[in-house]
Parts: structure tokens; sequence; C-alpha cells
């Protein structure tokens, strides 16, 4: 099971026991918001090819919650990478004394 969960979080990028950019976790979130956005166009366009109704662009809920989640991911980031560099010149100056 932890060899499951190790790989998993490899994949995503978030392991803990690496410090990296979550740059894997932003691709996988755009790509599956762009596999789903393009379906759900498709099935807009076809609604209005057959005439119902169309109640409005509600395919843009897809790409937005993309958009956010990605931002929160790019925050944290920034929010690790300002840590790490904040841990490193702490050690350096407690080092000097």
């Amino acid at each position: 099971m932890n060899t499951t969960r190790h790989r998993l979080a490899m994949l995503l990028g978030t392991n803990p026991a690496e410090q990296r950019s979550t740059s894997r976790m932003r691709f996988t979130v755009t790509a599956v918001a762009a596999f789903g956005t393009a379906i759900q166009v498709i099935v807009w366009l076809l609604m209005a090819i057959f005439g119902t109704h169309l109640d409005g662009p509600w395919w843009l809920w897809t790409p937005a919650s993309a958009l956010a989640i990605n931002a929160a991911l790019l925050g944290l980031d920034h929010v690790r990478r300002h840590w790490a560099s904040t841990s490193v010149r702490t050690e350096t100056a407690q080092e000097s004394l």
C-alpha cells in the first residue's frame, strides 16, 4: 500500500521527501481540465445544433476551477521556495555565530 501511495505522490509531484515544484500536478490538472472542457464544448455545440435551449457557457466552470487550482499550486511553490530560502539563511546565520 505504501509503494502505491509513494508512486502516486511521485507522479503528482507531491513527494514529501523531495522539495520539488508542483509542475507535474499542475500539468495533470491542466490536461484533465482541457480534456473535460473540450468534451463539454462539443456537447454544448451539439445542443445548439439540435435546437435545445442553451443556458449559457456552463462549460466555463471547468477551466475556471482548473485556473484556481493552478494558481493555488503556484502559490504553494512560492511559499515553499520562500520558506526554503529563509531556513537556509537562518542556518547560515546560526553557523556564523
